[in-house]
């Protein structure tokens, strides 16, 4: 019970972030011609072109979205906020969903 009580707590601080307009949230369909490009620790990384910017980005997906993934995600994200300025650190745009059918 405790640890999903802990995953809804950074579940909750994602959809907040989102809310308050902190982390953008951006439909999975804005991506096409998204390739497997390795994995990690955590989960997959592929790159996708991003239909709206014709930019090329990379796209991480989690295997496991448990507690200790879920706090991991925030941190890394609390974590780029503060660096995001620097031109040597990678940006994060957002956040996607890929709903399963």
């Amino acid at each position: 019970m405790q640890d999903t009580e802990n995953t809804n707590e950074w579940v909750n601080w994602i959809e907040e972030a989102v809310d308050k307009e902190h982390l953008k949230f951006y439909e999975y369909e804005e991506f096409n011609n998204i390739q497997h490009i390795g994995t990690g620790g955590f989960g997959n990384v592929y790159r996708a072109n991003w239909k709206n910017s014709g930019k090329l980005v990379a796209l991480k997906s989690f295997i496991s979205l448990n507690n200790f993934t879920m706090k991991e995600i925030v941190r890394e994200l609390k974590i780029q906020r503060k660096v995001d300025f620097h031109d040597n650190i990678i940006s994060c745009y957002g956040i996607t969903k890929l709903e399963k059918s």
